[in-house]
């Protein structure tokens, strides 16, 4: 958890409530661009895509109207967006409350950058690492960029703001590796969190965890986590959302999605859609929810944003309680 004010903390947590209360949303992710300079193995963007430039004002419009707890910034690559800064700017002046997390790749991220975007008004920055090692580079088809991440992520925590997570996404060719990307967190000085990769973006089955197979040995590799998560690695996933993974995996489902309620996107179109799977083109929460969420049997992923959006209140407690202790 970045550092925030404990007066912000509580307003944050009265926000939560309210927004579960009245089904409004806990996180929106608004996605400013679907163009990305990487081609990930898992991901479906990678491709140029037409789309319109929206300026910073509708941005600020989007978020002043819905108010959520957590504002992802993300894409595509963010970074992409030449008036990323003026965007979160005008983002940040209509809510000076939500946490705003940037999520990238890293590759077109500096130090010069990092300190401009905390002035902006960024709270945490999500960095995507799928490998400890340079097969992250093949992964994502980006050019050393590992190396980019080993050599600048200790420099950013340096700063000492606590505001760096790795993002990996746990797929059949990487979940092994685990441990070691969560060695790697605390030796930089920042924190991880793992996420369950989709066929859905992609339609690749092959990433998917075997049940039959691979399912054991991932047993063992979450009940691994946990361990080190009890001696103090900075892994900010759960047990209990750890554990839900593999529930996911027993049975390639989790129903009752929240997309929607609990969280949706907001696309370059400045239009409302379900996910970053199911593309809409909504006005409004209210429209989504009727047209989508009322008739949506989608059972297929348990991504991050679901783990953490759906928890019972008592559980998202529980666990911001865990985060604050051992941060």
């Amino acid at each position: 958890m970045p550092k925030l004010s404990t007066g912000r903390k509580l307003l944050i947590a009265a926000r939560a409530a309210r927004n579960i209360a009245v089904g409004r949303p806990i996180t929106v992710s608004f996605e400013v661009t679907f163009n990305c300079n990487a081609n990930c193995r898992h991901c479906n963007w990678g491709e140029y895509v037409k789309e319109p430039r929206l300026g910073p004002e509708v941005w600020g419009q989007r978020i002043a109207e819905l108010k959520p707890v957590v504002a992802q910034i993300s894409g595509g690559e963010p970074l992409l967006r030449k008036d990323i800064y003026d965007i979160i700017t005008e983002m940040r002046r209509r809510d000076p409350l939500a946490v705003f997390v940037l999520t990238t790749n890293v590759q077109l991220m500096t130090e010069e950058k990092y300190l401009r975007f905390r002035e902006v008004g960024v709270d945490e920055f999500s960095f995507s690492l799928d490998y400890p090692d340079e097969r992250h580079n093949e992964y994502r088809q980006l050019k050393e960029n590992f190396e980019h991440i080993r050599e600048l992520v200790p420099r950013l925590a340096a700063h000492g703001n606590r505001d760096i997570v790795l993002a990996c996404v746990v797929q059949s060719d990487n979940f092994r590796e685990l441990p070691r990307i969560a060695e790697l967190a605390r030796e930089w000085g920042v924190c991880v969190n793992f996420s369950i990769y989709t066929h859905l973006r992609t339609g690749i089955t092959e990433l998917t965890i075997n049940p039959d197979g691979q399912l054991s040995q991932l047993r063992g590799v979450v009940d691994q986590l946990i361990h080190m998560q009890r001696d103090g690695y900075p892994i900010a996933t759960s047990a209990y959302s750890l554990r839900r993974m593999l529930d996911f995996y027993a049975t390639t489902s989790q129903p009752n999605c929240q997309a929607g309620r609990r969280f949706f996107i907001i696309n370059p179109w400045g239009k409302l859609a379900p996910c970053g799977i199911i593309q809409g083109q909504f006005d409004s929460q209210d429209e989504l929810m009727e047209k989508f969420t009322k008739t949506n049997t989608c059972a297929a992923c348990y991504t991050a944003i679901r783990a953490n959006c759906e928890k019972s209140p008592y559980r998202m407690i529980v666990d911001a309680l865990r985060v604050v202790r051992k941060r």
